[in-house]
Protein backbone atom coordinates (compact mmCIF):
# COMPACT_ATOMS: atom_id res chain seq x y z
CA UNK A 1 0.00 0.00 0.00
CA UNK A 2 2.86 2.35 0.85
CA UNK A 3 4.56 1.62 -2.48
CA UNK A 4 1.40 2.39 -4.45
CA UNK A 5 0.82 5.54 -2.42
CA UNK A 6 4.36 6.78 -3.07
CA UNK A 7 4.04 5.95 -6.78
CA UNK A 8 0.77 7.86 -6.92
CA UNK A 9 2.51 10.82 -5.34
CA UNK A 10 5.57 10.64 -7.57
CA UNK A 11 3.81 9.64 -10.80
CA UNK A 12 0.26 11.05 -10.75
CA UNK A 13 0.05 10.38 -14.49
CA UNK A 14 0.36 6.67 -13.72
CA UNK A 15 -1.93 6.38 -10.72
CA UNK A 16 -4.77 8.69 -9.72
CA UNK A 17 -4.53 9.79 -6.08
CA UNK A 18 -8.31 9.77 -5.73
CA UNK A 19 -8.60 6.39 -7.46
CA UNK A 20 -5.89 4.85 -5.32
CA UNK A 21 -7.47 6.22 -2.15
CA UNK A 22 -10.91 4.80 -2.96
CA UNK A 23 -9.22 1.52 -3.89
CA UNK A 24 -7.34 1.34 -0.56
CA UNK A 25 -4.02 1.56 -2.41
CA UNK A 26 -4.52 -2.05 -3.62
CA UNK A 27 -4.32 -3.32 -0.05
CA UNK A 28 -7.26 -5.70 -0.53
CA UNK A 29 -5.49 -7.40 -3.44
CA UNK A 30 -2.49 -8.40 -1.34
CA UNK A 31 -4.67 -9.23 1.65
CA UNK A 32 -6.67 -11.63 -0.55
CA UNK A 33 -3.51 -13.63 -1.33
CA UNK A 34 -2.58 -13.67 2.34
CA UNK A 35 -6.03 -14.79 3.52
CA UNK A 36 -6.15 -17.52 0.86
CA UNK A 37 -2.84 -18.82 2.18
CA UNK A 38 -4.08 -18.74 5.77
CA UNK A 39 -7.38 -20.45 4.89
CA UNK A 40 -5.60 -23.21 2.97
CA UNK A 41 -3.24 -24.05 5.83
CA UNK A 42 -5.50 -23.53 8.85
CA UNK A 43 -7.11 -26.94 8.20
CA UNK A 44 -4.67 -28.77 5.92
CA UNK A 45 -1.73 -28.27 8.30
CA UNK A 46 -3.61 -30.08 11.08
CA UNK A 47 -3.76 -33.24 8.99
CA UNK A 48 -0.35 -32.75 7.38
CA UNK A 49 1.42 -32.59 10.75
CA UNK A 50 -0.96 -34.88 12.62
CA UNK A 51 -1.91 -32.24 15.20
CA UNK A 52 -5.60 -32.93 14.58
CA UNK A 53 -5.17 -36.10 16.67
CA UNK A 54 -4.20 -34.07 19.73
CA UNK A 55 -7.38 -32.01 19.41
CA UNK A 56 -9.58 -35.06 18.99
CA UNK A 57 -7.94 -36.82 21.95
CA UNK A 58 -9.09 -33.88 24.10
CA UNK A 59 -12.65 -34.84 23.17
CA UNK A 60 -13.39 -31.79 21.07
CA UNK A 61 -16.14 -32.40 18.55
CA UNK A 62 -15.09 -32.00 14.93
CA UNK A 63 -17.79 -29.38 14.52
CA UNK A 64 -16.22 -27.32 17.31
CA UNK A 65 -12.78 -27.61 15.72
CA UNK A 66 -14.00 -26.60 12.27
CA UNK A 67 -16.17 -23.77 13.63
CA UNK A 68 -13.26 -22.41 15.68
CA UNK A 69 -11.11 -22.22 12.53
CA UNK A 70 -13.85 -20.45 10.56
CA UNK A 71 -14.42 -17.98 13.40
CA UNK A 72 -10.67 -17.37 13.75
CA UNK A 73 -10.35 -16.73 10.01
CA UNK A 74 -13.40 -14.46 10.06
CA UNK A 75 -12.10 -12.33 12.94
CA UNK A 76 -8.64 -12.29 11.39
CA UNK A 77 -10.06 -10.99 8.10
CA UNK A 78 -12.14 -8.30 9.87
CA UNK A 79 -9.09 -7.04 11.78
CA UNK A 80 -7.05 -6.84 8.58
CA UNK A 81 -9.78 -5.00 6.69
CA UNK A 82 -10.05 -2.48 9.53
CA UNK A 83 -6.26 -2.03 9.43
CA UNK A 84 -6.39 -1.47 5.67
CA UNK A 85 -9.11 1.15 6.14
CA UNK A 86 -7.15 2.97 8.86
CA UNK A 87 -3.84 2.81 6.98
CA UNK A 88 -5.55 4.11 3.84
CA UNK A 89 -6.67 7.16 5.81
CA UNK A 90 -3.16 7.62 7.21
CA UNK A 91 -1.59 7.49 3.74
CA UNK A 92 -4.24 9.86 2.43
CA UNK A 93 -3.66 12.47 5.16
CA UNK A 94 0.14 12.19 4.96
CA UNK A 95 0.57 12.19 1.18
CA UNK A 96 -2.68 13.47 -0.34
CA UNK A 97 -4.03 16.30 1.78
CA UNK A 98 -5.50 17.75 -1.44
CA UNK A 99 -7.88 14.76 -1.78
CA UNK A 100 -10.98 15.56 0.27
CA UNK A 101 -12.82 12.61 1.79
CA UNK A 102 -16.14 14.28 0.96
CA UNK A 103 -15.17 14.87 -2.68
CA UNK A 104 -17.68 13.42 -5.14
CA UNK A 105 -16.93 10.07 -6.76
CA UNK A 106 -19.81 8.98 -8.95
CA UNK A 107 -22.93 8.94 -6.79
CA UNK A 108 -20.99 8.93 -3.51
CA UNK A 109 -17.85 10.41 -1.94
CA UNK A 110 -14.23 9.32 -1.68
CA UNK A 111 -14.87 7.95 1.82
CA UNK A 112 -18.12 6.33 0.73
CA UNK A 113 -16.48 4.68 -2.29
CA UNK A 114 -13.64 3.41 -0.10
CA UNK A 115 -16.21 1.84 2.22
CA UNK A 116 -18.09 0.25 -0.69
CA UNK A 117 -14.85 -1.18 -2.11
CA UNK A 118 -13.88 -2.69 1.22
CA UNK A 119 -17.33 -4.17 1.89
CA UNK A 120 -17.54 -5.60 -1.63
CA UNK A 121 -14.06 -7.04 -1.36
CA UNK A 122 -14.85 -8.60 2.02
CA UNK A 123 -17.98 -10.37 0.76
CA UNK A 124 -16.21 -11.53 -2.40
CA UNK A 125 -13.12 -12.85 -0.64
CA UNK A 126 -15.22 -14.82 1.83
CA UNK A 127 -16.88 -16.67 -1.03
CA UNK A 128 -13.38 -17.67 -2.15
CA UNK A 129 -12.20 -18.48 1.39
CA UNK A 130 -15.18 -20.82 1.88
CA UNK A 131 -14.22 -22.61 -1.34
CA UNK A 132 -10.58 -22.76 -0.21
CA UNK A 133 -11.59 -24.30 3.12
CA UNK A 134 -13.63 -26.89 1.22
CA UNK A 135 -10.71 -27.78 -1.08
CA UNK A 136 -8.24 -27.81 1.82
CA UNK A 137 -10.31 -30.53 3.47
CA UNK A 138 -9.93 -32.75 0.43
CA UNK A 139 -6.13 -32.74 0.34
CA UNK A 140 -3.30 -33.42 2.78
CA UNK A 141 -1.51 -30.19 1.85
CA UNK A 142 -2.81 -26.71 1.25
CA UNK A 143 -1.08 -26.12 -2.11
CA UNK A 144 -4.09 -27.21 -4.18
CA UNK A 145 -6.39 -24.99 -2.15
CA UNK A 146 -4.06 -22.00 -2.58
CA UNK A 147 -3.88 -22.55 -6.35
CA UNK A 148 -7.65 -22.89 -6.75
CA UNK A 149 -8.27 -19.92 -4.45
CA UNK A 150 -5.97 -17.61 -6.41
CA UNK A 151 -7.39 -18.79 -9.74
CA UNK A 152 -10.91 -18.19 -8.41
CA UNK A 153 -9.93 -14.69 -7.32
CA UNK A 154 -9.03 -13.77 -10.90
CA UNK A 155 -11.54 -16.03 -12.65
CA UNK A 156 -14.43 -13.55 -12.60
CA UNK A 157 -12.47 -10.84 -14.41
CA UNK A 158 -10.63 -13.24 -16.76
CA UNK A 159 -13.82 -14.99 -17.90
CA UNK A 160 -16.01 -11.90 -17.72
CA UNK A 161 -16.65 -11.54 -21.47
CA UNK A 162 -17.21 -15.27 -22.07
CA UNK A 163 -19.47 -15.50 -19.04
CA UNK A 164 -21.46 -12.46 -20.15
CA UNK A 165 -22.17 -14.07 -23.54
CA UNK A 166 -23.13 -17.35 -21.85
CA UNK A 167 -25.54 -15.61 -19.47
CA UNK A 168 -27.12 -13.77 -22.40
CA UNK A 169 -27.81 -17.15 -24.04
CA UNK A 170 -28.72 -19.13 -20.93
CA UNK A 171 -30.17 -16.73 -18.37
CA UNK A 172 -30.11 -19.30 -15.55
CA UNK A 173 -26.29 -19.26 -15.63
CA UNK A 174 -26.39 -15.92 -13.81
CA UNK A 175 -26.87 -17.93 -10.60
CA UNK A 176 -23.54 -19.78 -10.93
CA UNK A 177 -20.93 -19.13 -8.20
CA UNK A 178 -18.45 -17.70 -10.70
CA UNK A 179 -20.87 -14.87 -11.44
CA UNK A 180 -21.22 -14.26 -7.70
CA UNK A 181 -17.50 -13.44 -7.58
CA UNK A 182 -18.41 -10.16 -9.29
CA UNK A 183 -20.13 -8.99 -6.11
CA UNK A 184 -17.22 -6.77 -5.11
CA UNK A 185 -17.12 -5.02 -8.48
CA UNK A 186 -20.89 -4.49 -8.49
CA UNK A 187 -21.08 -3.16 -4.94
CA UNK A 188 -18.37 -0.70 -5.92
CA UNK A 189 -20.02 0.12 -9.27
CA UNK A 190 -23.75 -0.58 -9.58
CA UNK A 191 -23.62 -0.35 -13.39
CA UNK A 192 -21.86 -3.72 -13.33
CA UNK A 193 -25.31 -5.35 -13.11
CA UNK A 194 -25.41 -5.13 -16.91
CA UNK A 195 -22.76 -7.86 -16.85
CA UNK A 196 -24.04 -10.01 -13.97
CA UNK A 197 -27.74 -9.62 -14.89
CA UNK A 198 -28.54 -9.55 -11.16
CA UNK A 199 -29.36 -6.67 -8.85
CA UNK A 200 -26.79 -5.85 -6.17
CA UNK A 201 -28.98 -7.20 -3.30
CA UNK A 202 -29.56 -10.48 -5.21
CA UNK A 203 -25.88 -10.82 -6.10
CA UNK A 204 -24.88 -10.14 -2.48
CA UNK A 205 -27.42 -12.64 -1.18
CA UNK A 206 -26.29 -15.23 -3.70
CA UNK A 207 -22.65 -14.76 -2.66
CA UNK A 208 -23.52 -15.22 1.01
CA UNK A 209 -25.63 -18.31 0.25
CA UNK A 210 -22.82 -19.92 -1.74
CA UNK A 211 -20.39 -19.04 1.06
CA UNK A 212 -22.58 -20.89 3.58
CA UNK A 213 -23.02 -23.85 1.20
CA UNK A 214 -19.26 -24.19 0.67
CA UNK A 215 -18.65 -23.96 4.42
CA UNK A 216 -21.25 -26.67 5.11
CA UNK A 217 -19.75 -28.96 2.48
CA UNK A 218 -16.29 -28.26 3.90
CA UNK A 219 -17.54 -29.17 7.37
CA UNK A 220 -19.12 -32.39 6.09
CA UNK A 221 -15.83 -33.42 4.45
CA UNK A 222 -13.92 -32.47 7.61
CA UNK A 223 -16.32 -34.53 9.72
CA UNK A 224 -15.97 -37.64 7.51
CA UNK A 225 -12.22 -37.40 6.89
CA UNK A 226 -10.01 -40.13 8.32
CA UNK A 227 -7.38 -39.05 10.82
Amino acid sequence: MTIFAVLSKAKPEWFSAKGQTTGAFNGTLFLAFFLIGVASTIVASEFQHGTIKALLYRKYYRGEIFASKVITLFLFSIVNYVLIFLYTLILKFVLFSNVALDAKVGKTTVLGQLGLDLVGSFIGIWLILALVLLIANLFKTGSAAITIGILSYFAASILQIAQSFAIEKWNWLKWNPLNMLNVGAQISDSTFKSVTKLSTPLLTTGSLVYTVIFLLIGYYIFKKRNV
